[in-house]
C-alpha cells in the first residue's frame, strides 16, 4: 500500500524521503514534460516509477501538474507560483563549481576533493573560494562515508574543518559550532592530545579510522564541502 506522510518538513512515499526545498532560486534538470497528477503522492510515485534515478519533483497543487527531475541546479526549471520543489536530498550541490555529483548521490555529501598537498590555512582559503568550507565530520555516519571515499581514492589522510586555533582546548567546526561531547566519538581514542603543544588542527586518518589533531603547517590533501 502506498503511503505518504510529512513530519518536520520530511515527506515519505514507499520509504523514499523527499524534503521540501525552500530556496526558490534553484531549478531542476527535467526528465519529462508536465504530467497531470491529483496529489503529491501521485506525483512522487510517477517520478519514482518512470525513472529509477528520480531525485526531485515539482508539484503544482492548484494546477495539479507534476514535473520529475534530476540534480538540483542553479539553472534549469525553477518553481513558479503555486509550485513546490521536493528533493530526496536535504542539500543543494553546485556542480558548476566542480562539486562531485556521484558522491552527492551516493553519500548525500556535496564535496570537492583536492589531492594537492597544502597546509590547513591555505586549504581553508581554497574552500572559501569554492563557496564552501573544509568538510565537517560530526557523526560516525559521515566519518564512515569519508573513510570509504578515502579508501576508493587511495587517500591516507586529509584536513577536516575543526581546530582550536583561537582557544586551546576549545575545538570549533567550520560552521562556528563548538565540538560537543557526543561528537568526540569521531576521534581516534585518546585524541586530540595536542602533542608537544603544537597540534591545533585536525585530519582524518584512514589507517586509524578517525580524527586526530595535527600541526597546522603540515601539508595534507583536503575535502571542501559546499555551504548549503
Amino acid at each position: 500500500m502506498n503511503s505518504w506522510f510529512k513530519e518536520a518538513g520530511v515527506c515519505c512515499v514507499n520509504n523514499q524521503k523527499f524534503y521540501q526545498v525552500k530556496l526558490k532560486t534553484l531549478g531542476i534538470s527535467a526528465y519529462y514534460n508536465d504530467t497531470s497528477c491529483r496529489s503529491k503522492l501521485e506525483c512522487s510515485l510517477h517520478c519514482l516509477s518512470r525513472n529509477l534515478t528520480c531525485q526531485h519533483f515539482l508539484y503544482d497543487s492548484v494546477k495539479k501538474l507534476c514535473l520529475c527531475g534530476a540534480e538540483l541546479r542553479s539553472t534549469g526549471v525553477k518553481p513558479s507560483s503555486g509550485q513546490r520543489l521536493y528533493s530526496q536530498s536535504t542539500k543543494y550541490c553546485d556542480l558548476a563549481l566542480g562539486y562531485n555529483s556521484t558522491i552527492m548521490k551516493t553519500f548525500g555529501l556535496c564535496l570537492k576533493i583536492f589531492k594537492k598537498l597544502t597546509n590547513y590555512n591555505l586549504a581553508n582559503k581554497s574552500c572559501s573560494t569554492m563557496q564552501g568550507h573544509l568538510v565537517m565530520v560530526k557523526s560516525n555516519a559521515t566519518k564512515e562515508s569519508i573513510l570509504t571515499i578515502m579508501q576508493d581514492m587511495n587517500i591516507v589522510s586529509a584536513w577536516v574543518g575543526i581546530d582550536d586555533i583561537l582557544s586551546e582546548g576549545t575545538y570549533v567546526w567550520s560552521d562556528g559550532s563548538v565540538l560537543t561531547s557526543e561528537e568526540m566519538i569521531v576521534y581516534i581514542p585518546k585524541q586530540p592530545d595536542n602533542f608537544n603543544n603544537s597540534q591545533d588542527c585536525t585530519v582524518i586518518m584512514k589507517q586509524y579510522r578517525g580524527l586526530d589533531d595535527a600541526v597546522c603547517t603540515n601539508n595534507e590533501m583536503y575535502f571542501c564541502e559546499y555551504n548549503n
